[in-house]
């Protein structure tokens, strides 16, 4: 049992590496490629195949969407960039972690791609207080990218993202459902004499009734004289704003600042006893930085 124990302890610790890269690295809120050129002169478009560094991230970050409440998250991490002509480890916007790039033009994309949740410890959050935690959240599934503006330090594209959802305390795995997300995304390099980029993204997020299920679903076990039974229902989980800011300091090291507003007014299950505010809002702080990198450029 011991071993079990540790190594679940191992597999969480592993993951929750992933999760922080996904929101350092690849997250809408702090995605930042680190683009190759001289300190002081402009960005050169040319990107290295690979690179391997370190980032970091802190911020407080709701415990699930319309909780009301937020948890702080701290940890450092490696940093791991690949850019092949199909696979793509980090280091991409409008991207999960991990994509398969499949098809790439000048003005449409089509991947699959993969994103990750951290874990809820229900006995610190207010709401859930005496039910089970929720687990990690992983999600796979295609995505479309149509590139509205795709010109050198300006991009506007709109992404038509669906992913199959799953949870796992790494003892088993449950499927928890699908979501589908389109979103507007912009980015702008170069914005004043700092050489900040800003990023932007919206969208709305709808879920599937097991999704749902997980979120606002209370079993008659769970009941209390505050928190009534709910069944939850499939449809409009929300929509997500998000913005960030960064800056490069050199050609390795970049620090991005970013901020995450859920806004769920009309939400399908605003009435459960565990949707608690319309409005979460999320801040983060992070670094990145790229001490080994490829000769070989990305094509």
């Amino acid at each position: 049992m011991n071993h079990l124990s540790g190594c679940r302890k191992n597999y969480r610790r592993l993951f929750l590496l992933v999760t922080i890269v996904i929101g350092c690295g690849q997250n809408p809120a702090a995605s930042d490629e680190l683009e190759r050129g001289d300190k002081a002169g402009p960005v050169n478009a040319v990107k290295p195949l690979w690179e391997v560094g370190a980032g970091g991230f802190a911020g407080w970050i709701p415990d699930y969407p319309a909780a009301g409440q937020t948890t702080f998250r701290a940890l450092a991490v490696p940093y791991i960039v690949y850019r092949g002509d199909i696979l793509r480890v980090g280091g991409e916007e409008s991207r999960g972690a991990v994509s398969g790039r499949f098809f790439n033009t000048e003005k449409f994309e089509f991947d699959i791609s993969l994103s990750a949740a951290f874990p809820v410890d229900s006995g610190n959050n207010n709401a859930r207080r005496g039910m089970d935690d929720l687990d990690f959240l992983f999600g796979i599934g295609p995505q479309f990218i149509f590139k509205l503006i795709n010109e050198p330090g300006k991009k506007l594209n709109i992404n038509m993202q669906a992913r199959s959802v799953y949870s796992t305390d790494f003892s088993s795995l449950d499927h928890r459902g699908y979501v589908f997300n389109p979103k507007l995304s912009y980015s702008r390099e170069h914005v004043t004499d700092l050489n900040l980029k800003v990023s932007t993204r919206v969208g709305p997020v709808f879920a599937t009734e097991k999704l749902m299920d997980y979120f606002y679903t209370v079993d008659p076990e769970f009941v209390t004289p505050t928190r009534p039974a709910y069944d939850a229902d499939a449809g409009y989980l929300g929509s997500n704003l998000s913005l960030s800011v960064s800056r490069r300091f050199n050609n390795r090291f970049r620090m991005i600042i970013g901020t995450r507003l859920g806004i769920h007014h009309g939400a399908t299950n605003d009435d459960s006893p565990l949707f608690k505010d319309n409005l979460n809002v999320g801040g983060f702080t992070a670094f990145v930085w790229s001490f080994a990198q490829s000769k070989e450029s990305a094509r």
